[in-house]
């Protein structure tokens, strides 16, 4: 499980076909809903090599997100400039640059959909939805990312990423509220230092 995890945060950055459609009225329905964004509150389902978990979802822009899984103690969290993957079973720390995951993207200050380093390469009207499928220019090759938005009102629905070997991984947002009252530290891993038994120091959550 824990790999899988490591798996999806490492090779989230994407790209696709050269050639696919754009509609630049859906590019811009989302440009202007992700930008009207200060904070989101609610749940994910998560699906990956056929295995499902669930947790809770808190976004603040800019730069920050946190996803606290229901059944691993496992977090990840980003507090503006890096993303962090704290194992607390393990009191260990991976940290992957902000930047290279989909939620680096949903969180910037200015989110430029056209202009930026970001490349809408597809889109897709589906009847209660419509998905935008980027990638992040110069990094071709490690894979895809779909984003998923409901039409009326438009909001976050899903995404979903496939990395450089295939593999896919697919996130499902639900009861998404807006929400800014965040206590102060809520982005920041919570690690408390006592005296260990054994006469060193230790970490408990």
């Amino acid at each position: 499980m824990i790999k899988r995890i490591l798996s999806f945060i490492m090779c989230l950055c994407v790209c696709g076909v050269a050639h696919a459609a754009v509609d630049g009225g859906l590019v811009a329905s989302a440009e202007n809903y992700l930008n009207s964004i200060t904070g989101l509150n609610g749940t994910f389902v998560q699906n990956a090599n056929g295995k499902q978990n669930r947790g809770t979802f808190s976004m603040l822009r800019p730069g920050r997100v946190r996803l606290d899984y229901d059944d691993m103690p496992v977090q990840l969290i980003a507090d503006g400039s890096d993303l962090y993957f704290f194992d607390k079973s393990l009191d260990q720390i991976t940290t992957v640059p902000l930047t290279s995951t989909p939620a680096g993207i949903l969180i910037r200050e200015n989110i430029d959909l056209e202009n930026a380093d970001i490349n809408v390469i597809e889109t897709a009207d589906m009847d209660k939805t419509f998905s935008l499928k980027m990638n992040l220019r110069g990094q071709e090759g490690l894979g895809n990312m779909t984003v998923v938005f409901d039409k009326s009102p438009v909001k976050l629905n899903s995404w979903t990423v496939i990395d450089a070997t295939g593999a896919q991984t697919n996130v499902a947002f639900y009861d998404l509220t807006p929400k800014t009252n965040f206590a102060s530290d809520y982005f920041q891993i919570q690690r408390h230092r006592t005296v260990s038994t054994s006469g060193g120091d230790a970490f408990y959550d």
